[in-house]
């Protein structure tokens, strides 16, 4: 049927978003059409006088106003400070020999401590002994990516969550 035809039966629906979604979307691609129409036509040097025609005078105004505007505005200067210190969102990994199986990860930010990664993940009631128990259950199931010193990680390091406590 195409896209255009998917718009239209998309307004036909009982479905409000869906069809406001595809009226607008109608209306952009006649604003599209419409411009490059115009845009063509003022290219030629004979038509320039139907682009003219087809574009009213308060829609050149605000156009030449948005033109100008944008290369007047100087372009932002951003400090080239990489992504380190970036909050990366924690993103499950499928286990492929356990297709049904999800493990969860934590991307290590800077500052961030095993201690105040447990100390998160149980919860602002945890008292002392049980976020030691879970450091070291951090440290034991990461011990490949974290190494022998559970008090040295670093920005960027994945670590997988401990397995649930079956005790």
């Amino acid at each position: 049927m195409g896209w255009i035809g998917d718009q239209v039966t998309a307004l036909r629906r009982d479905e409000f978003p869906a069809a406001v979604l595809a009226l607008v979307s109608l209306a952009t691609l006649a604003v599209a059409v419409w411009a490059i129409l115009v845009v063509a036509l003022a290219s030629v040097p004979a038509l320039r006088g139907l682009a003219v025609a087809l574009t009213p005078r308060i829609l050149r105004g605000v156009v030449f106003a948005g033109v100008a505007g944008a290369l007047s505005v100087p372009t932002a200067q951003a400090d080239d400070r990489g992504v380190d210190g970036l909050r990366l969102p924690d993103r499950p990994l499928v286990a492929a020999s356990e297709p049904r199986h999800v493990q969860h990860t934590v991307v290590v930010r800077r500052g961030d401590t095993l201690w105040a990664i447990a100390r998160a993940r149980l919860g602002s009631r945890a008292d002392v002994a049980s976020t030691a128990r879970e450091v070291r259950r951090w440290h034991e199931t990461n011990r490949r990516v974290i190494g022998s010193d559970p008090d040295l990680i670093h920005p960027g390091q994945r670590l997988a969550t401990p397995p649930k406590d079956r005790s």
